[in-house]
């Protein structure tokens, strides 16, 4: 079966027209690669290529100029609002970009379809007023400006058209209009020295179809529509709506038939529709799709990706069997790792305030492989010593005593202007390339880097030329929005081998395979766009196109398809999303319903079912490793959170005691529920300190309220490491530790006011002993007890606590002691119990209470150890036998620690 271009130039040559002294225009620059070759085999001598043109291409030359792109053209549009608008009214440069780049694409659009800019703006300022009409003769003044933008816009229109003119520069709208001026001209037709062949065009607009229509009815052109015949026919199917449009408007076609119909769409063809969930498990179906290819049709299969993001991970899934594969998409550099380092040192900057740069950005840009290229080792070691000293903002002078890294200071260099930005990234590319040019296999990131460099180039040049850009926000947006222009092309051969290409690409060619990913509604079609100004009301009323042509040009695009292919094979995503993703393409839904069609479809799904996992619980023999590590705990010291830690989760115990494993610190940006913990516990410390061993009386705890402030801050200081003062969510926490502080302070007045005797014997006192288990030997314990007191002569062990407690956390069952050492809910009682054996070590006393005091419910007070007497808990006085019962279980715990046969047994937790 003959291509589509092969089945024009035999047309062509039919007719007896000459195929290489004519001018071609086709819908891309691809086409026109393919179009050559196709000449070259007809022709068996050396010849000049006739001129083929792209679409756009070809209106820049009849127009004579060059189209400016829409961004280049911003400090354009800029100077002539500037002219239009002055003093409150006028934006700055930055709130200017918000909006004015969806007007330009306004324009543009405007201008291609030939609309009568006074009546469009005219009718816009109209509607607009409509939209926020009020009964009140006064509208407020966000809705006088609301108003006033609009009925202006047609002035800034008329102002960016002089400015263009004035310096030779032209937007595309504008050259759609120059190159129609042109072709209305009388002289155009004689100017015109060869045919014009028009081919594989589908959705034109106002311009492009009345300078074709001219050609053709001066006989100076030929038109061929790739359509079939079958589809035409059907008046309600939407992929033949533009050239049915165009049979039944153009005056041309009054007398005269569309060339080159097709009837091949009916032919019987495989179609295989594939559902996959997500999309690696769509790049897993293609690359089984892709192995099956024949080797001899490689060159006649096309991998089209309608969401061209898959592009990547695909050619990581190219099978080893394909040897040639040909990429036409090229790779956008907002993909790609440079761009956002680069981004990540601009951003830097524009979020830098007085106290410095913040911790993550600083962060994102050390932790790059960039980064590592530029300062080596430091770049690990800057990570772990911001998190270290837990530096929430990084100053220039920050690092000075752990890097002398010239390019690290340069990067931390408070700016005063835009252009010193500028000129820090392109110092950090130029060091980039240094140091890449050094190494081998860094080629692909050296493209990126000539990519990015050339983006910055264009950056610095539309910086220097305006000087209305001065802040470093808008450098940062011109910059996101310059990357994804740039595009780093694959090196390869346009016709050989398998074709990679995104789904505009595909026009006009044809191929006998096509596997197609992401045929999903959304994608194909794009579905609503809202990156205009005009509301669809308007569309219609100008004869713009709105989002239903949108469908109907990939409508046309996935039909063209499957004109001339044998086998097609659509993968669509099943994985659905909270928007209600998963949806296959209505395409599909068509093929699969049409009654007429001949071709084969088939339909499978691919689920990869994930069995549940049974996660078998760690089980850790205990080596002599162990147990020397194990005895240097015992010579130091046990404390009552190791020993829990255990009953909580022997894994942990292992992981945090024996190997010394301890969790990656992070700065700790907002006080963390310890770091709260910690300076409560201090400041209370150094408020109870001065009044050790006395009897308190009310007169002392003026004196204590007077410090609570200046303690708070102390330990604040002294915890939780920052140069600057509570903030936001720290501002709060440290106002929450303010209030537990005086709640406590008022609770022990109101034991002092009601006549108890308070004494405060000690605060954050420290006991150890060595204790003689049996079977093992000496062991040292130890524990720090935030606090003991003699409330009316009976002694009192006090732990405080920041998280909720209650009584059943430090109750049990009289008769159950061994629960201590088998269920980590009652590790608060085991806590308390601790400090209280430990104490009898080391002061002689009869019986005590021992208890926490938790300041998150701090409404129930003093929380006593207590035995369980039915559902509730009597406190029980901690006398001899209790510390008996309690030393057992002591005993008992630290011999199953040094049990060889008791195998470290993970724990769910």
């Amino acid at each position: 079966m003959n291509s589509f271009l092969e089945n024009i130039l035999q047309d062509l040559e039919n007719k007896q027209i000459e195929i290489t002294k004519v001018c071609y225009v086709v819908p891309s620059r691809r086409v026109g690669i393919f179009l050559s070759r196709c000449l070259a085999q007809r022709i068996n001598q050396p010849i000049f290529l006739p001129k083929i043109y792209s679409v756009e291409e070809y209106v820049e030359y009849l127009a004579q100029v060059e189209i400016v792109n829409d961004l280049d053209l911003l400090p354009l549009f800029y100077k002539a609002y500037k002219n239009v608008e002055n003093g409150e009214n006028l934006d700055s440069f930055d709130e200017f970009i918000g909006w004015a780049t969806t007007i330009l694409k306004d324009f543009n659009e405007m201008d291609r379809y030939l609309v009568d800019p006074e009546q469009f703006f005219n009718y816009l300022g109209s509607i607009k007023e409509m939209d926020h009409w009020a009964l009140s003769k006064n509208p407020t003044l966000m809705v006088s400006k609301y108003l006033r933008f609009w009925k202006k816009l047609h002035l800034y229109y008329n102002a960016f058209q002089e400015l263009c003119l004035e310096n030779k520069i032209v937007y595309q709208g504008m050259a759609y209009k120059l190159a129609f001026a042109k072709a209305e001209q009388s002289s155009f037709i004689n100017d015109q020295e060869e045919k014009t062949i028009f081919l594989g065009l589908n959705a034109l607009n106002t311009a492009e179809s009345k300078i074709i229509q001219k050609l053709l009815e001066e006989e100076k052109a030929h038109v061929y529509w790739d359509i079939d015949s079958y589809l035409m026919k059907l008046s309600y199917h939407e992929s033949a709506k533009f050239i049915r449009k165009f049979k039944k408007d153009w005056k041309y076609y009054q007398n005269k038939e569309l060339n080159l119909y097709t009837d091949t769409y009916h032919t019987p063809k495989n179609i295989a529709i594939h559902g996959a969930a997500g999309n690696l498990s769509m790049i897993q179906v293609a690359a089984q799709l892709m192995a099956q290819i024949p080797q001899d049709e490689l060159e006649k299969t096309a991998v089209i990706l309608a969401d061209e993001r898959l592009l990547l991970p695909l050619l990581d899934a190219i099978p080893e069997n394909i040897k040639h594969f040909n990429v036409t998409m090229g790779l956008s550099l907002d993909q790609l790792p440079l761009s956002a380092f680069i981004y990540d040192i601009i951003k830097l900057h524009t979020e830098a305030i007085e106290e410095g740069y913040y911790y993550k950005g600083m962060i994102n840009i050390l932790e790059s492989s960039f980064a590592h290229t530029l300062l080596e080792n430091d770049s690990r070691s800057l990570v772990k010593f911001i998190r270290d000293n837990n530096l929430i903002y990084i100053a220039p002078s920050s690092f000075d005593a752990v890097s002398k890294s010239a390019i690290l200071h340069m990067i931390l260099k408070p700016i005063k202007n835009v252009g010193e930005l500028i000129k820090i990234v392109q110092t950090v590319l130029q060091q980039l390339k240094t140091e890449m040019l050094k190494q081998e296999n860094r080629r692909l990131e050296i493209e990126q880097l000539l990519g990015v460099t050339e983006v910055v180039q264009n950056l610095s040049t539309i910086i220097d030329n305006n000087e209305e850009i001065k802040d470093l926000k808008t450098v940062a947006y011109l910059y996101k929005q310059l990357v994804p222009l740039k595009n780093l092309d694959f090196i390869g051969e346009p016709v050989r081998g398998l074709q990679i290409m995104g789904l505009l690409e595909t026009r006009a060619l044809d191929y006998k395979n096509t596997i197609m990913l992401s045929v999903n509604e959304s994608i194909l079609p794009a579905g609503k766009s809202t990156a205009s100004y005009i509301s669809n009301d308007m569309k219609y009323q100008f004869d713009l196109p709105t989002y239903s042509e949108k469908d109907s040009v990939y409508a046309y695009h996935f039909y063209r398809l499957l004109h001339r292919v044998e086998k097609a094979a659509f993968i669509y995503n099943t994985e659905g999303d909270t928007l209600g993703g998963g949806e296959k393409s209505r395409f599909l839904t068509q093929l699969e319903t049409d009654q007429i069609s001949k071709h084969v479809l088939t339909h499978k799904h691919y689920i990869f079912k994930n069995s549940a996992i049974k996660e078998d619980l760690m089980v850790i023999k205990k080596e002599p490793s162990y147990f020397e590590r194990l005895d240097q705990i015992a010579a130091s010291g046990f404390s009552p959170s190791a020993l829990t830690s255990y009953v909580r989760n022997p894994i942990d115990f292992y992981a945090s005691k024996i190997l010394r494993i301890s969790d990656m610190e992070d700065v700790e940006e907002n006080i963390a529920a310890n770091t709260m913990g910690s300076i409560i516990h201090e400041a209370l410390d150094k408020l109870y300190q001065p009044y050790v061993g006395k009897v308190l009386i009310k007169e002392d705890f003026d004196t204590i309220k007077n410090q609570i402030k200046t303690e708070l801050d102390i330990a604040y200081n002294e915890c939780y490491t920052s140069d600057s003062a509570p903030l936001g969510k720290n501002k709060i926490i440290y106002e929450v530790s303010s209030h537990y502080i005086k709640k406590m302070v008022q609770s022990d007045l109101e034991l002092v006011k009601n006549g108890q005797e308070l004494i405060i014997k000690s605060v954050e006192r420290k006991l150890e002993a060595v204790i003689e288990v049996p079977q093992i030997g000496k062991v040292k314990i130890h524990g720090m007890v935030d606090r003991i007191d003699q409330l009316d002569g009976k002694l009192r062990i006090i732990d405080y606590k920041s998280g909720a407690t209650d009584k059943g956390n430090v109750g049990i069952d009289p008769e159950d002691f061994t629960i201590l050492r088998e269920d980590y809910k009652k590790a608060k009682a085991f806590q308390v119990l601790m400090y209280t054996y430990l104490y009898s070590l080391n002061d002689t006393f009869t019986e005590a209470s021992a208890g926490i005091i938790s300041f998150k419910n701090f409404d129930k007070g003093y929380i006593p150890f207590a035995f369980k007497a039915g559902r509730s808990y009597t406190e029980k006085t901690i006398d001899t036998t209790v510390l008996e019962k309690f030393e057992l279980e002591l005993f008992a715990l630290i011999q199953e620690l040094y049990n060889k046969e008791i195998h470290l047994t993970e724990k769910p937790v």
